[in-house]
């Protein structure tokens, strides 16, 4: 037991207190509240220590190490369980040569530790079953406290703290706080497990998503195939009924190319596997290239479509694919949700950024329903719509401004957003001319 602090000093106008001038039992009253503050002390350190770990591995590792201060042991290791055996997942001190370790579970004091969800305190290895009897005296272990990791009725392992051989076994004090920190390191556990599945969870959902967007794509450059050659006449004359039915299934297979090639980069992104691969860029003919792809579209809504091109815009320098798909996830979203007027883009010269480069603006103004101000952000958060009539007629992914937001950023742009209800919206892509 540690002797109890000095007493403080007399830095002011008022005596100091000394222990001594209580009787014994204030002075002992005095002790048991600084322990229990020391005590308290400690424990919010463990518990941030281990809450501060949000990768189960490395929550065991510093149990073990806490273990070791707190129990004034030698070492500390932590048995994953199952059916017949055990294994040893993380260790500390003097057994951290048993990590990697697996042994027969059946009647060892581990497996009733964990049978029986409690702590278990043995002073004498010989105890043991027969693969530790032989096993710890050689690792020159003594006394060993086992305790078991449960929270949320999930058992995460036991934890074995060991002392040197010859020293005093654990005793009621150190279970009851060595018991408390486990219970800690239970809960740390049990998020940082909840966190893995989440991030697990998702790569598997990224993964699906990009192979089956590879597998959609190449029925979709057949069918695209065969609509060219029918377009263009090579099987035969074509009426003009069956010229617009051609020219429909072409444009609605071209929109189904663009939603998978979002899911694509949406999987991309996630990964962090895309990259801008920059090359020069004339913006006439990047215009032009979008004119197949929304000018049916807009056709069939009844709206005009109309793009300004301000005079003598310099040549960019920057990934054209990915000027092209932002575009288009703009243009697209917004001849979707406009009922009556049309979709306009204008391409200017824009200010100066903040380090003097020069930029260009591409303004999609559209006389749509518009967005209220709460809404704006959310739009761009992935799988988001809004919920109104309008939107509902208007189902997509919900990743087009997603996209188009992440893509403007590598791409060392933005997109700023000006919108009323009820009055249309203009989405502007700001990029440099040169990243």
């Amino acid at each position: 037991m540690h002797a109890p602090p000095p007493p403080p000093r007399n830095t002011g106008s008022h005596p100091a207190i000394d222990p001594a001038d209580f009787p014994a039992s204030n002075q002992d009253l005095l002790y048991s509240d600084y322990r229990k503050t020391e005590e308290l002390g400690t424990l919010r350190s463990v518990a941030r220590a281990l809450a501060a770990e949000t990768e189960s591995q490395k929550v065991l590792e510093t149990l073990c190490s806490l273990s070791m201060v707190r129990g004034r042991a030698s070492g500390a290791v932590v048995a994953r369980v199952s059916y017949d055996d055990g294994v040893f997942i993380a260790a500390s001190g003097k057994v951290s040569s048993m990590l990697g370790l697996t042994f027969p579970l059946v009647d060892t004091f581990t497996e009733r530790a964990a049978r029986e969800h409690r702590t278990l305190s043995i002073s004498d290895p010989s105890q043991s079953s027969p693969f530790f009897a032989e096993l710890l005296p050689t690792l020159g272990v003594g006394p060993v406290l086992l305790l078991p990791l449960l929270a949320n009725q999930q058992l995460f392992g036991v934890l074995a703290i060991t002392r040197d051989a010859g020293h005093p076994r654990f005793d009621e004090a150190d279970e009851e706080r060595l018991g408390v920190m486990t219970d800690l390191a239970a809960l740390a556990l049990w998020k940082a497990r909840l966190l893995e599945e989440a991030r697990s969870a998702d790569a598997a959902k990224t993964s699906l998503l990009a192979t089956l967007s590879h597998e959609l794509r190449t029925p979709l450059t057949a069918l695209e195939g065969y609509g060219e050659l029918l377009e263009d006449e090579i099987l035969g004359p074509l009426t003009v009924e069956q010229r617009e039915v051609i020219v429909r299934l072409r444009t609605v297979g071209r929109h189904l190319g663009s939603l998978i090639e979002d899911i694509l980069t949406f999987a991309s992104l996630e990964a962090d596997r895309l990259t801008a691969r920059r090359g020069p860029v004339r913006l006439d003919e990047l215009l032009d290239s979008l004119h197949p792809f929304l000018e049916p579209m807009a056709r069939e809504k009844g709206i005009a479509f109309l793009i300004d091109l301000e005079p003598a815009l310099p040549v960019l320098l920057t990934d054209e694919a990915r000027v092209r798909q932002i575009l288009l996830n703009l243009c697209q979203n917004a001849i979707k949700f406009t009922e009556e007027g049309g979709v306009t883009v204008r391409v200017s010269r824009g200010s100066p950024n903040a380090d003097g480069g020069a930029t260009v603006r591409f303004a999609v103004r559209d006389t749509g329903v518009g967005i209220a101000a709460p809404d704006m952000q959310r739009l761009f958060r992935p799988f988001s719509q809004l919920e109104d009539s309008v939107t509902r007629r208007a189902r997509g992914t919900g990743l087009g401004l997603y996209i188009a937001r992440r893509l403007a950023t590598i791409l060392g742009g933005r997109i700023e957003l000006v919108s009323r209800p009820g009055e249309g919206s203009i989405f502007t892509l700001v990029l440099p001319q040169n990243h």
